[in-house]
């Protein structure tokens, strides 16, 4: 990350590692020059207004030198049309003006990260928020990301690998033992309405007598739509 904007980058930051992703730095082109010739990056988020030279000075040597395949998202306040053809025309993959939303900045990372191949993610949405597996994060809308237990995305990998499909108990436990992180959780039960509580989502349905089961969520679901469901009868 290259701004010379050294609270919004380190907020930036911060937010980005806790979703999952290694940042470097740098308040100039200078120094963002320098990184990029002695490390391999996998992605630039460039301003284009710096001291000691502009973005699209920059981005120019990019894409005419060794690392004119590594994509480059411009971040940047000047929102004048021109700047945008221009920054598209030399090379940039996406374009964002500052205020910027952390999570769209993650989101558009991750677009142009997986249309090149670069990452794949596994997501569970659920009705007020999404779970990335991959990262073990909790994303919600307007919140920073939270980090989940070893345990609790077992279980949350299990529900979503077998929507529709009640779950014994006993084989939720065994998948996701209680001396992982959730030690302290006594029995599935009491750790499965943890969860449900983490995640505000009636989506994983207690089943009376079986077990429990992930019912994916539909769009305008109301809350409390889902609940306790009796088995279905034996034949």
């Amino acid at each position: 990350m290259i701004d010379d904007e050294v609270d919004l980058t380190a907020a930036l930051a911060e937010y980005l590692g806790d979703a999952g992703y290694d940042v470097v730095t740098a308040t100039s082109v200078a120094t963002g020059g320098a990184v990029l010739a002695e490390a391999a990056v996998d992605l630039v988020v460039l301003d284009l207004s710096m001291p000691g030279g502009g973005g699209l000075d920059l981005l120019r040597t990019l894409r005419t030198g060794a690392a004119k395949s590594v994509p480059v998202l411009i971040l940047t306040a000047l929102a004048e049309p021109i700047e945008r053809v221009v920054g598209l025309e030399l090379g940039a993959d996406d374009f964002l003006v500052k205020p910027v939303e952390p999570r769209e900045l993650a989101a558009r990372i991750s677009g142009i990260l997986c249309r090149l191949g670069m990452e794949t993610r596994e997501t569970v949405p659920f009705e007020r928020a999404t779970v990335d597996l991959t990262t073990s994060r909790l994303l919600r809308h307007g919140a920073p990301p939270e980090r989940l237990g070893p345990g609790e995305v077992v279980l949350i990998r299990i529900f979503a690998r077998n929507p529709n499909r009640v779950m014994a108990r006993e084989d939720l436990l065994e998948a996701a033992p209680a001396n992982s992180l959730d030690a302290n959780d006594r029995s599935i039960d009491t750790r499965i309405t943890r969860l449900r509580r983490k995640l505000d989502t009636d989506a994983i349905v207690t089943v009376r007598g079986h077990g429990y089961m992930f019912v994916p969520p539909v769009p305008d679901l109301p809350a409390g739509a889902t609940g306790d469901i009796d088995a279905p009868e034996e034949a």
